[in-house]
């Protein structure tokens, strides 16, 4: 993950190898991190982890569990239940009548496959806060009365399409995680970048799937009117 050519005696690992050989496990006060305590006293990988600017308490090496990440999004989900329900009683109330229902730019079949760690874990992004929500209507009534496009359903041409932009998203992310980690283990020749600049390029990645999904939805609101008629 973090590039290339770290030497521990003979053997060149790289941070992502290393980290693939730490077993996920609790060390022993209960805590289960990316790397295990025990590797922060040992004089050569301890000094390098250091100098990539990690510590062992460090947010970035505490792993979440499946519970922490169950919460986290049974949390979400319960927050766009409420606008749901709050959007459903604006708009009864301005029309007489609305039942509307949400649809994810990105939806499940991204966040639960292969690639939707990078969205949750790495870029901090659940599907179902406001950034990737369209509000559409669930019924003909709701979509007459309040003029609003009807909820489709899936719609694997969308997931398909973003999963692409996932795949190209995660590859840029990846790219400037090896580069950074070029810099913070002495690699030579212009190819790193410091930790600053990392985080303004991951905060940049972020904030631009975000721009886009934004820009994608009045296009999907659009098709959606064209083709419902």
């Amino acid at each position: 993950m973090f590039g290339r050519g770290v030497t521990f005696g003979k053997k060149q690992q790289t941070l992502s190898e290393l980290r693939a050989e730490t077993s996920p496990t609790p060390d022993a006060d209960g805590v289960t991190r990316v790397f295990s305590r025990e590797l922060w006293d040992d004089p050569k990988i301890g000094s390098m982890l250091r100098q990539c600017g990690f510590e062992p308490d460090d947010p970035r090496n505490i792993r979440k569990t499946a519970e922490d990440y169950i919460a986290m999004f049974a949390a979400a989900k319960a927050r766009l239940e409420q606008r749901t329900e709050a959007f459903n009683r604006e708009m009864t109330a301005r029309y007489g009548y609305c039942r509307a229902a949400p649809f994810l730019v990105i939806d499940h079949t991204i966040y639960d496959g292969e690639h939707g760690a990078f969205l949750y874990a790495h870029m901090d992004l659940v599907g179902f806060d406001d950034w990737n929500v369209l509000m559409l209507a669930a019924d003909v009534r709701t979509k007459e009365l309040c003029d609003i496009a009807g909820h489709p359903g899936s719609v694997p041409a969308i997931a398909e399409g973003m999963t692409n932009k996932v795949l190209e998203w995660k590859a840029r992310q990846e790219s400037s995680l090896e580069a950074y980690g070029l810099t913070a283990v002495g690699g030579q020749g212009g190819q790193g970048i410091t930790r600053e600049q990392y985080e303004a390029q991951k905060d940049a990645l972020r904030q631009e799937i975000i721009d886009y999904v934004g820009w994608l939805k009045p296009r999907i609101i659009s098709e959606l009117l064209r083709v419902q008629g």
